[in-house]
């Protein structure tokens, strides 16, 4: 049988866990698999790639583009009907794949599934966050707590125009684009993705970074943004969180970063124990700064 899942692991200059994650996807069932390397330049990084290649792995080079390019040169060089992207340094949980795809098969109304994550260090913290049941066009426009990894229709990520942009949020941007074109989404209601905490993934944030990427996502997604007293009536998120958000957004003699951390408090306790976490194993250990993918 044709295999439904194309998986895409863009990789740049850190072959630390690699090959971790492409185990974590051959314990599936059979996928299209399929490694971008987004220009490296480490020595080890390169030697990893060709033994790859050598060992049968599908090996995609490009120049260095950013992660939203690199996920997109992945699913070009594939042709499975569902594409679920994967950072190199996280794993697949045990039978995601096939819990994903079975939920695809079992609504095709449904444009895009994802489940719940786990965030754990080195050190042995290990947080279980629990995703969003929807997507929803209301909330999408105050924050982003969808998860990157999830199991995209072929044809509908195709049509919100994939991963665009390079500097930032260009998983909140894609989300953003679905919510435009009226795609719907489901979580299932088990863990997908372990989602590996250390080196710069620590809990840090460019906030200056954080107000420009705002500002490129509002100016993308205008008709989204204009639309949010219609969706706001229509929207099954929290009375909460409809009352708080939009009064966070407009308190402006609170910082970013203060805004920043609010909204996430107040739509997801699970996100502080998120920074809880980071913070306990920065405390524990603090290795030297490494390059990931995201900073490319």
């Amino acid at each position: 049988d044709a295999v439904r899942t194309a998986v895409v692991i863009p990789c740049y200059n850190d072959p630390q866990f690699l090959e971790e994650a492409i185990a974590s996807v051959r314990a599936q069932e059979p996928a299209e698999l399929v490694v971008v390397d987004d220009g490296s330049k480490d020595p080890a990084m390169l030697r990893l790639l060709d033994e790859l290649a050598a060992s049968g792995v599908h090996v995609v080079h490009q120049a260095n583009a950013g992660p939203g390019a690199a996920r997109m040169a992945g699913v070009a060089a594939t042709h499975a009907p569902y594409v679920l992207p994967l950072d190199a340094d996280d794993l697949l949980a045990p039978g995601s794949l096939a819990a994903l795809a079975n939920e695809l098969d079992r609504a095709p109304a449904v444009d895009v599934a994802w489940g719940d994550f786990e965030l754990f260090t080195p050190q042995g913290g290990r947080v279980i966050a629990r995703s969003p049941a929807a997507l929803d066009p209301w909330l999408i426009t105050y924050m982003n707590e969808l998860p990157l990894c999830a199991m995209f229709r072929r044809d509908a990520l195709l049509r919100a125009g994939g991963w665009q942009i390079r500097e930032g949020y260009e998983d909140w941007d894609l989300w953003m684009a679905l919510a435009e074109r009226g795609c719907q989404g489901i979580r299932i209601d088990q863990v997908v993705e372990r989602h590996r905490e250390h080196g710069a993934r620590r809990w840090s944030q460019d906030f200056a970074r954080h107000e420009r990427s705002l500002a490129v996502l509002r100016e993308r997604h205008a008709s989204l943004f204009a639309a949010r007293g219609a969706n706001r009536r229509h929207s099954t998120t929290s009375w909460w969180q409809k009352l708080l958000l939009p009064m966070i957004e407009r308190a402006g003699f609170l910082s970013t970063d203060n805004r920043y951390r609010l909204a996430h408090l107040v739509s997801h306790p699970l996100r502080f124990s998120r920074v809880q976490l980071q913070r306990r194993a920065a405390v524990r250990s603090s290795p030297p700064p490494r390059t990931t993918h995201t900073a490319s």
